[in-house]
């Protein structure tokens, strides 16, 4: 919502302004109940971070990311500069980028999978050539961000409950549906699309939850794929 502060004459507005009201509470912070769940985002992730500290790097490298997309939701949300989302949205499309090789090459040899995540970083890096240039960055990076996590959620399901698995991979699994799908159907999808600002849901304030049921359910996906991994070892798949 429109609102004049501190950071106003920075440069570029950012392409989206939330439903939080601009520069209530302090001059210096443009939405400030979206900046400190965005900072208890990077908490969250630093103690998935922790726990996952023995499995291996690409799992510490995943909860690493997403403590990334907190800094950049923070610096967003608490400046809502054209650069500022882009430290948020980009850094979540790597993220996603993450995700989609963990579970595509789950199986596969390090030479099989090397043309496959060289493939992806050429993506991620045309995605931002792209992003850089359109007017419609917006669009864009919620188009392709949804068609990632959606691919993601329904590799996620089959290989949980369509095939074999652990009782730590269902737990972590419905953690994931749970905190990440059921935090963008109620709480994303009300606040930015089908409420609007002026609703009286709003005044919970509805986009920082998303933030932490996001972080939450990530971590939640990042502990499954740990488990994933740890039940392909010992299988020998």
């Amino acid at each position: 919502m429109a609102g004049e502060g501190y950071w106003t004459a920075w440069g570029a507005p950012a392409l989206v302004d939330w439903c939080e009201a601009n520069y209530v509470g302090s001059a210096y912070v443009a939405e400030l109940l979206n900046t400190v769940s965005s900072i208890v985002m990077v908490g969250i992730a630093l103690i998935g971070l922790w726990r996952v500290r023995a499995e291996g790097w690409r799992f510490m490298l995943g909860m690493g990311g997403l403590a990334v997309v907190g800094l950049g939701s923070a610096a967003f949300h608490g400046t809502l500069l054209r650069v500022a989302q882009a430290a948020d949205e980009l850094p979540m499309i790597w993220l996603g980028i993450g995700c989609v090789w963990t579970v595509t090459a789950r199986r596969w040899s390090d030479v099989q999978a090397r043309p496959w995540a060289l493939g992806m970083i050429l993506f991620g890096l045309a995605f931002m050539a792209a992003y850089a240039t359109v007017p419609w960055a917006f669009a864009l990076f919620i188009a392709v961000y949804g068609v990632m996590i959606a691919w993601v959620v329904v590799r996620t399901i089959w290989l949980t409950w369509g095939q074999s698995s652990t009782a730590e991979m269902r737990f972590y699994a419905s953690g994931t549906l749970c905190f990440y799908l059921g935090s963008f159907f109620f709480v994303w999808l009300p606040e930015h699309v089908l409420l609007g600002c002026d609703h009286p849901l709003q005044a919970l304030q509805l986009h920082s939850w998303w933030h932490l049921g996001s972080a939450v359910g990530t971590v939640c996906w990042w502990r499954w794929a740990a488990a994933d991994h740890r039940r392909l070892r010992v299988i020998g798949g």
